[in-house]
């Protein structure tokens, strides 16, 4: 008969159970965190997400190989939690005073090093003791990795609901890291029965540091420029900084829009106005708030619909402008708080004029607005003979290479939905589209220009007439129409956000911008079939020399941990494209995958006595079949339909790392190697997804891929276990 555990011993495996727990808690909270000080220093995009997740996931798989040779066996555990607790919060200060050492202006473009540079730094600064945690952890258990690994995705799916849900959406990046050190070093304290004043003092001076020292360190950040008002919502951190007369609001440090700014708001109008100047229903989508929608209201006749996704951005608005003309106060206006996409689908009304005036598509969120589908919405919201219109950047005297590709791809995508298309051309290129006839005769304008008697400081017959100079239009589609190849840009293909990338690199000489270039070039064969051949002749290869060692045990947890990262991100994009961008169900999504970890790994450790090799092809088979599946999904307009993939393909991954590491465990004991190769395998699909995979494959093509692979793999398991044993 077995013995009975007494109370202290029960007390002891709680103790130990509760560390595993706080690493995926902590974990978790943190990358959320430092990713979006990322964002708002680095003015964040793909590749800047792809890079700071990369390096994190790498640092984390070499700490746990690291912490294999037991380089700091006798710390205790709640020393080590300590430590990270205090690395963690100076990694963020150092992080938002970078620039400082970079010599940077506040909110200046960064260049490929500085990024590359800091997100090393910092992602390894904080995922390398994290990694070695898991190692730990295992051995403050007694080696019983399973309950470790399953009680680390319980802890991250926790931090995730605490995080995404709660704490982002109200407060900055500093203050949920204060209450997020504050909560985990009260939980140490109590768990670890510490009699000491001191560690507990600690934990609150550094989250009290943290939470105090927000706006003085944010006011450090934009000197000499003078901030006068911050606020974070969950889209991003708010700034507003004031030079004499001229109010600029900038959103995660990249200007938003000037107040007053008379140029901008004139040209986004009036072009496509004085296509149409008698239309009564305008939709204006973002970008109304430094003047654009007092130069609608010029037209006495018009309503506008004004929507404006984040709403702390109008509230902060008002606030700081005070009684100054916004045109938000006129009864004519109805601002309508939400994604602009979810916004043209769920609307019924139809509009003479649609003016999308949004940044250019630098990342995949903005993105959404320059794709065919986007455009097909547009035109099935517009009235008979509607306008629909854009502005993106341009330069009147010269337009690069780079530039001209990103132009073309949205010109020609434009050009797939409408029968008339004009651009005219500017610093900013101004684009019109309709299924209508469209007028660009400068005498007609000038005309319509003088019978309403608009009150314009720029828009002005001699602007009219230099923006609508014959020479520059004709060199202008010259240029689009001869672009080398552009691609139509679309939800499964956002190629454009990988050619503003392009635009981004060549503003710094240097291989990062060379090595951008050339991947434009790739055709499918670089992108899709030769990483597939070189897959199968490594899988070939370990068939024949690695028919006796452990480790190819551990190679589908390679596989899921490069499946996962990569179909997430493609899962999460689709999501954004068919069902608009919904901030608390794009964080519930992480927080799903997490949940399915821990459910996998709970039900591979209920049936830990019976696993075999038989359980890891059955495993991974089912990813084969998602895959299939998930393939299908950038169609579906049902949220449940992504929440069901992710929840499943969590699911999949705990039960496969589970399996593989136990049955890996009896040939060789190495509790930091399996972990470490997942993290691996993320390392390189994080690396690859964003920033290529995606925009150049697209998501079609990326999921036959991932199909592919996974397939690759089982037909390996099938081969080494049950045909060649």
């Amino acid at each position: 008969m077995p013995l009975l555990r007494s109370d202290r011993c029960r007390g002891v495996e709680l103790k130990n159970s509760f560390w595993p727990f706080l690493l995926g808690f902590l974990a978790t909270s943190f990358q959320v965190i430092i990713l979006r000080e990322f964002e708002v220093r680095f003015q964040g995009n793909e590749l800047v997400y792809g890079l700071v997740l990369a390096f994190w996931l790498l640092g984390g798989g070499l700490g746990s190989l690291l912490a294999e040779k037991k380089f700091l066996a006798g710390i205790k555990p709640a020393a080590f939690y300590q430590v990270v607790i205090v690395i963690a919060a100076g990694l963020l200060v150092l992080l938002r005073l970078a620039r400082f050492g970079f010599g940077f202006l506040p909110a200046e473009i960064t260049g490929p090093g500085p990024l590359l540079l800091t997100s090393l730094v910092v992602s390894f600064g904080l995922s390398l003791p994290l990694g070695a945690l898991f190692v730990y952890n295992v051995f403050w258990l007694r080696g019983n990795l399973a309950p470790v690994y399953q009680l680390e995705s319980l802890g991250a799916a926790a931090g995730g609901l605490l995080v995404y849900l709660i704490l982002t959406p109200y407060l900055s990046s500093w203050q949920a890291a204060s209450l997020i050190i504050l909560l985990a070093g009260l939980a140490i304290s109590l768990v670890s029965d510490l009699r000491k004043i001191a560690a507990p003092a600690l934990t609150f001076l550094v989250a009290a540091g943290l939470w105090l020292g927000d706006r003085p360190a944010e006011k450090i950040y934009w000197k000499p420029l003078q901030l006068v008002e911050v606020r974070d919502s969950p889209y991003a951190r708010l700034q507003v900084v004031k030079t004499g007369e001229l109010v600029s609001f900038y959103g995660n440090s990249s200007l938003a829009f000037n107040f007053p700014d008379p140029a901008s708001a004139e040209e986004a109008i009036h072009f496509a106005f004085l296509q149409r100047p008698e239309a009564a229903r305008l939709l204006l989508v973002g970008g109304g708030l430094n003047g654009t929608l007092v130069q609608a209201l010029q037209y006495p006749q018009v309503r506008v619909d004004y929507v404006e996704l984040d709403p702390a951005l109008v509230k902060l608005a008002r606030q700081v402008l005070d009684n100054r003309q916004t045109g938000l106060n006129d009864p004519r206006v109805t601002v309508h708080l939400q994604d602009g996409r979810k916004f043209l689908q769920t609307t019924g009304s139809r509009y003479d004029l649609i003016i999308c005036n949004l940044p250019e598509p630098a990342s995949a969120q903005v993105n959404r607005f320059y794709t065919v589908e986007f455009f097909r919405q547009a035109r099935d919201k517009l009235a008979d003979n509607g306008v629909f219109s854009f502005l993106l950047p341009s330069s009147e005297s010269y337009l690069s290479p780079q530039r001209a590709i990103l132009l073309a791809s949205i010109y020609h995508s434009l050009r797939a939905v409408f029968t008339a298309v004009e651009v005219i051309p500017g610093d900013n290129n101004i684009l019109l589209a309709s299924d209508g006839q469209l007028d660009t005769s400068t005498d007609s304008l000038l005309e319509k220009l003088g019978r309403y008697r608009l009150k314009t400081v720029f828009f002005r017959p001699e602007f009219l007439k230099s923006r609508l100079h014959p020479l520059k239009r004709e060199n202008l589609l010259a240029r689009l129409q001869s672009a080398d190849t552009p691609r139509l840009n679309s939800d499964r293909i956002p190629v454009s956000y990988f050619y503003q990338t392009l635009v981004w690199s060549q503003q710094f000489r240097g291989p990062a911008s060379r090595f951008l270039g050339k991947l434009q070039k790739l055709d499918r064969f670089w992108l899709f079939d030769l990483p597939l051949l070189l897959l199968a002749v490594f899988l070939f290869f370990l068939l024949i020399v690695g028919r006796k060692g452990g480790a190819v045990f551990l190679l589908p947890i390679t596989v899921m941990g490069f499946t996962t990262i990569v179909a997430e991100v493609a899962l999460i994009l689709s999501f954004q494209s068919r069902l608009g961008l919904v901030y608390s169900q794009i964080s519930l999504l992480f927080t799903i995958f997490m949940l399915g970890l821990f459910l996998g790994s709970t039900l591979a450790r209920k049936i830990l006595t019976s696993l075999f090799a038989g359980h890891l092809a059955a495993i991974q088979a089912g990813f084969v079949i998602l895959l299939a599946l998930a393939g299908l999904a950038p169609g579906s307009a049902s949220a449940a339909v992504f929440y069901g993939l992710l929840l499943v393909m969590g699911f999949l991954g705990g039960f496969l790392f589970v399996v593989s590491n136990v049955i890996y465990l009896q040939v060789r004991v190495r509790y930091g190697l399996g972990y470490s190769l997942d993290l691996f395998g993320s390392f390189l699909g994080a690396l690859l997804a964003t920033s290529i995979f995606i925009p150049l494959l697209g998501l079609e093509l990326l999921f036959s891929f991932l199909l592919l692979v996974n397939s690759f793999c089982l037909g390996f398991i099938l081969l080494r276990f049950y045909i060649l044993k």
